[in-house]
């Protein structure tokens, strides 16, 4: 049985994945559709769909993220001089976990502009292979 907490995330394709990008509303659609196209490619990757920001489900995240050696953070917000805040919350909640991932965070779609399927496809490659920077943007 689902527990309440369970109602604040969405997990689709997290069962058997290597790594996992986590985000928040219009660009999971987007993320969805280069997941099943990557998994047809051999890529195991997974998302976390984060439907509710307040309260911040800091537990239930320890919990589903505890067991991926890295994670992805994709978000279409800014706080200036914090950076992404969704990357900061996720920061803040595994801080004092036992185990928890190497966070990545991407920021993408500023100023309503379209997230696109490579910018998905390409926050995969660097994140499957641990390339670039820790904080990356994408326009």
């Amino acid at each position: 049985m689902e527990s309440k907490e369970d109602y604040h995330i969405e997990e689709y394709k997290m069962d058997d994945a290597d790594f996992v990008l986590v985000a928040m509303g219009s660009v999971c659609g987007t993320i969805k559709a280069v997941i099943d196209e990557m998994r047809k490619e051999g890529v195991k990757v997974g998302l976390l769909k984060l439907i509710t920001f307040r309260p911040f489900p800091a537990k239930l995240l320890v919990e589903k993220l505890k067991d991926f050696g890295t994670v992805a953070i994709v978000e279409k917000a800014l706080s200036p001089g914090l950076g992404g805040p969704l990357y900061h919350e996720i920061s803040s909640a595994l801080y004092e976990a036992d185990k928890h991932p190497k966070l990545r965070s991407f920021i993408v779609g500023l100023g309503g502009k379209d997230v696109k399927l490579e910018h998905v496809r390409k926050i995969i490659k660097l994140t499957g292979d641990g390339s670039g920077n820790k904080v990356e943007w994408m326009f």
